[in-house]
């Protein structure tokens, strides 16, 4: 069984890096990809507007957040117990 808290613990890092990742592409003035090329076809994303860039960003920065309230439910028990996850238990 894996312990409540390194569960946590590591969708703590994963919604941290989700919503950073958000955070950058919220703030691009201009895609990243737009004139790239891997083997002489151009990157899937490449002709992009950068409003839906940002709209991406802005939609990974709302459901981190998210996400790691339904991760904190998990741990606690809150939702029932789960398969190979020990419950939270506080003192």
């Amino acid at each position: 069984m894996t312990s409540g808290w390194l569960f946590l613990g590591f969708s703590t890092l994963i919604c941290l890096g989700v919503f950073l990742n958000g955070l950058r592409f919220a703030r691009m003035d201009s895609n990243p990809l737009a004139g790239k090329s891997v083997m002489g076809m151009p990157v899937e994303g490449s002709d992009m507007p950068i409003e839906k860039v940002r709209l991406i960003g802005k939609v990974q920065m709302i459901t981190a957040p998210l996400f790691l309230v339904f991760a904190i439910a998990m741990s606690f028990g809150l939702l029932g117990p789960v398969d190979g996850i020990e419950t939270i238990r506080l003192p």
